[in-house]
């Protein structure tokens, strides 16, 4: 898909420390990075920018992850979404595949995994 020194990614999370915590990883590891605390802000950046991937929180208020995805796959169907979540809701998790959704992340987070997951996602 991209060079991971191109690759711009969206972190979306209603946590602030979440936000933070990969953000800041993920600039450290090349990426360029958006945050978005909330759905709106998410579809207003994947309006603005070309985001490859997104890190999307599926537990938030308002508009939670699974409304989110459908309305940024329908905004751009190719960008990669990747879910983060700190419950284990089964069914959720497999919405979220089926509605294109490429890996699930459990809260607290592996940062190895991560980096893993999305290099292997944005080099393929």
């Amino acid at each position: 898909m991209a060079d991971k020194k191109k690759s711009q990614i969206l972190v979306v999370d209603d946590e602030p420390d979440v936000v933070l915590i990969l953000s800041e990883f993920l600039r450290k590891e090349g990426f360029k990075v958006y945050t978005a605390h909330n759905g709106q802000q998410a579809i207003d950046k994947i309006k603005e920018f070309p985001i490859d991937l997104v890190l999307l929180d599926l537990a938030m208020p308002q508009m939670d992850g699974i409304q989110v995805l459908k309305e940024l796959k329908k905004i751009n169907p190719r960008i990669e979404v990747m879910i983060i979540t700190a419950y284990r809701d089964a069914e959720k998790v497999v919405e979220s595949f089926r509605l294109g959704a490429f890996d699930c992340l459990f809260k607290p987070f592996n940062l190895k995994y991560l980096r893993k997951s999305i290099f292997a996602k944005l080099v393929e």
